[in-house]
């Protein structure tokens, strides 16, 4: 079997575009010159497969174009890959089959392969998914996991309210599918008001880890945005988006004083990621917004408190969800 590379995310493309672009060649001239066909050269642009190592020292040498870290590195992570997926499989196999090595194992298994295995959804497609560019949709569902959501060993989860945010779940369903290409599965928890919307794929958790998602407890870890996005003002907002949709909110303030009562709306979000509080409140003092902060153990969260900032706020930022979309000037947008 031939050895593949396998690059950082973003990198593979980049590598591609600089032999595009210095060889002044198109892709069918390209695709011919390493002896493959354009529809598979086309996916190494887009990342969707791996560059085979052949094809791609051929192609370094003749354009004089150098990887970004040493070959070595580019060959064990496709071989880790290689080898965790094939894990997943056989354990997926041994499971339904039985241990192939016995006479019982290869009776019930056959000569089933693992594509076969995978048509079937005996195992999860753990390589079939697209992997965005970064944009603002992708920070965008970063803010949401960020927000509520969770990455296991082997799914990530988005758990949402099934009353309050039912229709900003089939709106994150769709974001989703629109960004990985799988559409999610949802699933009501039982006695709960709540919605968990989850996808599979050891390959798409280790893409979520490489663009600055974190495993594990968000609040132990102390999470924070990725830099990319903090690199950049529109994806720091649509960032700043997901987070609100999830762990923020549109609340009226009521009191009374000198016997009148008054009413007015102010934006809200908690946490208990310091992080991700400071993340909240620069972002928003950056958009010429005036928050406060409270980060006492008891009570982290960011404020609106000034009214007319709210409709301003979801003018300007914007909202996905009904539950806060309602309040924009205007109507629901």
């Amino acid at each position: 079997m031939e050895t593949h590379l396998k690059f950082r995310d973003g990198e593979q493309k980049l590598f591609i575009e600089k032999v595009i672009q210095k060889s002044d060649l198109n892709i069918n001239r390209l695709a011919s010159i390493v002896a493959i066909s354009p529809r598979s050269f086309r996916d190494w642009r887009r990342e969707k497969l791996s560059i085979s190592k052949s094809a791609a020292l051929l192609l370094r040498e003749r354009f004089n174009i150098e990887f970004p870290e040493k070959i070595e590195a580019l060959q064990d992570r496709w071989a880790f890959e290689k080898s965790e997926n094939g894990k997943i499989g056989g354990l997926a196999y041994k499971s339904k089959y039985g241990n192939p090595a016995t006479t019982e194992g290869r009776r019930k298994g056959g000569s089933k392969t693992l594509t076969i295995l995978r048509n079937r959804g005996i195992i999860p497609q753990i390589n079939m998914f697209n992997r965005p560019r970064r944009s603002v949709k992708l920070a965008e569902f970063v803010g949401i996991m960020l927000g509520d959501g969770g990455i296991g060993k082997l799914q990530i989860s988005i758990t949402l309210n099934s009353i309050k945010d039912l229709e900003y779940s089939a709106y994150v369903v769709q974001l989703c599918e629109s960004l990985f290409g799988k559409k999610p599965k949802v699933r009501k928890r039982k006695n709960a008001n709540a919605l968990e919307i989850y996808l599979n794929g050891v390959n798409l958790i280790r893409f979520l880890k490489e663009i600055g998602l974190v495993q594990g407890n968000k609040v132990k870890n102390q999470v924070d945005v990725p830099g990319w996005i903090k690199s950049n003002v529109k994806y720091r907002a649509r960032c700043l988006r997901g987070l609100m949709d999830t762990d923020g909110g549109v609340f009226v303030h009521k009191y009374k004083s000198n016997g009148k009562i008054y009413r007015y709306k102010k934006v809200n979000f908690t946490n208990r990621s310091i992080p991700l509080l400071k993340f909240v409140y620069n972002t928003l003092k950056e958009l010429n917004f005036h928050p406060k902060l409270l980060d006492k153990i008891e009570n982290r969260r960011v404020w609106l408190y000034n009214s007319q900032e709210v409709p301003q706020y979801l003018n300007v930022v914007g909202s996905s969800n009904y539950r806060l979309n309602r309040y924009k000037v205007g109507g629901v947008a």
